[in-house]
């Protein structure tokens, strides 16, 4: 089997694992802190990764200036984004949720253009255009103020998991995917680590359930997806990884469905609806292609 087709294996099971991590989220915030939670999880997660972490041959020692933007990146990618999203589905369900962060693919796109130089042709213009109105559609699907602040909070993640995930993949060629993911998992951990009193005592008064779905969300939707991720994004274009985020709200609606009872407003899922074919559109046709790329 070709690197590119395990590739996208691994991108299949991580978009359901992490469609699943929305739901357990919703649940368990039932009974924890934002903090506490994201704390909670990306312990069990850290204590996960290190055994792959182990099997890995010819580990490199992190240099201090990449010692520093893996921080940069454990900050982004677990630390700001699990707190935004966890406080965000507070009062916003998990499929709304999933169909914001959904729209990362948009976010990395500018990113591209504003770092990387990369050109938006008439397509990316016009699929920004869709994608926000598809945001507005969203916004007024909000049904009280917590919900419109609930919405900007996931958006908020979203901007933070695409920074986490554009800047990743320049470590990718110089250390393992799972290197990468390690390093910026245990230092983002590690400035969770102020939740720490928190996340005791909502571990100390939380029933069996709530304890087991944060040890799943540690172990499957946080280590073991996180390093799918990692594999995926080195032999699959960013773009083309980016774009397998688009099937998450589908599963995550349907799960929702099953264990939470859980549907949001029509408004809000046409919302998500419109801003998502805004962000393929964007993905799919909206970047100028150089004759480099061809």
């Amino acid at each position: 089997m070709t690197n590119e087709k395990k590739a996208l294996i691994a991108l299949i099971i991580t978009v359901v694992l992490w469609a699943s991590a929305f739901v357990g989220i919703r649940y368990v915030m039932e009974a924890f802190s934002a903090g506490g939670l994201a704390l909670s999880r990306y312990f069990v997660a850290s204590l996960a990764a290190f055994i792959p972490f182990c099997l890995i041959k010819n580990k490199k020692l992190p240099r201090l200036k990449d010692l520093m933007l893996f921080a940069v990146l454990g900050f982004f990618g677990f630390f700001s984004y699990n707190i935004l999203l966890n406080e965000g589905e507070k009062t916003v369900s998990a499929g709304l949720a999933n169909f914001i962060v959904a729209q990362l693919p948009i976010i990395v796109t500018v990113l591209a253009m504003i770092l990387f130089k990369e050109r938006v042709n008439r397509y990316g213009v016009l699929g920004f255009v869709i994608s926000l109105c598809g945001v507005l559609v969203i916004l007024l699907g909000s049904h009280n103020n917590a919900g419109f602040a609930g919405v900007l909070l996931v958006y908020g993640a979203t901007c933070s998991g695409a920074i986490y995930s554009c800047f990743q993949k320049k470590f990718l060629a110089r250390y393992h995917p799972i290197e990468v993911v390690c390093y910026c998992m245990w230092l983002g951990t590690l400035m969770l680590m102020i939740f720490a009193p928190e996340a005791i005592k909502s571990v100390m008064h939380s029933d069996m359930s709530h304890l087991l779905s944060i040890v799943y969300m540690g172990v499957f939707p946080g280590a073991i997806a996180y390093l799918l991720w990692g594999y995926a994004f080195k032999h699959i274009k960013a773009a083309a990884a980016s774009s397998a985020l688009y099937l998450m709200p589908i599963f995550t609606l349907i799960l929702a469905a099953i264990f939470l009872s859980e549907i949001p407003s029509i408004l809000s899922v046409i919302g998500g609806i419109i801003a998502v074919i805004g962000s393929i559109v964007i993905s799919k046709f909206g970047v100028a292609v150089t004759r480099k790329d061809q």
